[in-house]
């Protein structure tokens, strides 16, 4: 490239910010109520972080403080974005959007997972995506019900073993 195209005088600019998330016309994105609160407490702790960045030198003061900005501002697309959806909208029983549902495999192991939204998703708290395909397996089904779920070691049946809206 030629050097007429280039600027030694332009600043690194920083990564850009993620935006929110983007809805399609009509659709609805859930978040359960202690994936809104966890949501706002992130923002609570974000502006703590930022009045904490006025201690910082002024040499690191501007990139901390641009880069907690862009993640409030993300946290805050996030919230305008999602409508909160209890368990309790669910039938007793149903596995829905925000129930706890214990699952058994032919090898007779036991899972429990959550289906939540796509913004609290923790596979290791066993916190499950509405969109993952064992999510979608699992919804409107009760206790005793059996699901095929691909995988990508293969397909998998499962038993539905337990459903409830506490954990």
């Amino acid at each position: 490239m030629s050097k007429a195209f280039t600027s030694e005088e332009t600043p690194d600019l920083a990564p850009p910010a993620r935006p929110g998330p983007r809805l399609a016309p009509g659709e609805v994105r859930y978040v359960t109520p202690e994936g809104h609160a966890a949501l706002r407490a992130e923002l609570s702790r974000l502006a703590g972080e930022r009045a904490a960045a006025a201690a910082l030198p002024a040499t690191e003061r501007p990139a901390r403080v641009a880069d907690l900005d862009r993640r409030a501002a993300l946290v805050e697309a996030t919230l305008a974005a999602v409508t909160v959806l209890a368990p309790d909208a669910a039938p007793e029983g149903t596995v829905a959007f925000g129930t706890w549902v214990t699952v058994e495999d032919e090898a007779g192991a036991t899972s429990t997972w959550r289906i939540v939204g796509p913004d609290e998703v923790d596979p290791r708290r066993g916190l499950v995506s509405v969109h993952a395909p064992v999510a979608r397996a699992l919804l409107g089904r009760t206790r005793g019900d059996e699901v095929e779920v691909e995988r990508p070691g293969g397909t998998r049946t499962l038993t539905v073993v337990d459903v409830r809206r506490t954990p």
